[in-house]
């Protein structure tokens, strides 16, 4: 049976609750996540590399993009295949070494992804609430 102070309050007062448990809950979620990452910064790297991938190949480019962007594109993927080469041999020569565990490694990116998933659920049905409570 609901109180009486439930009762007094607007539908109005009542998504304004809703919407400050919702960014309570996201602010949580975010600090959790942060606090993942600064304990992780191996997972971060995963984690960016694969939000980057993903962002790079679901963002459509324009023309004219394409064509000013060509020579920085082909200079920047010859630099990125050169680090990507030397994280790779860095990263082998840490496995074997073992300072690093890839089962250790493959759960941390795991985490780390994740949590960010989480807080951007979080965030994302903070934001759909905030347009119907204002």
């Amino acid at each position: 049976m609901p109180d009486k102070s439930d009762q007094s309050k607007t539908p109005k007062q009542g998504k304004r609750d809703k919407l400050k448990e919702r960014g309570g809950a996201a602010l949580e979620s975010a600090r959790s996540t942060v606090q993942g990452l600064e304990a992780n910064p191996l997972g971060v790297l995963v984690g960016g590399l694969a939000v980057g991938l993903i962002a790079g190949a679901v963002i459509p480019r324009s023309e004219r993009e394409k064509r000013v962007l060509k020579p920085v594109g082909k200079r920047l993927a010859e630099g990125a295949v050169a680090a990507l080469t030397a994280a790779k041999e860095t990263g082998k020569e840490q496995l074997s070494a073992g300072v690093l565990s890839r089962d250790a490694a493959k759960e941390s990116a795991r985490k780390v992804f994740s949590s960010a998933l989480d807080a951007a659920k979080t965030a994302k049905g903070a934001a759909a609430d905030a347009p119907s409570a204002a």
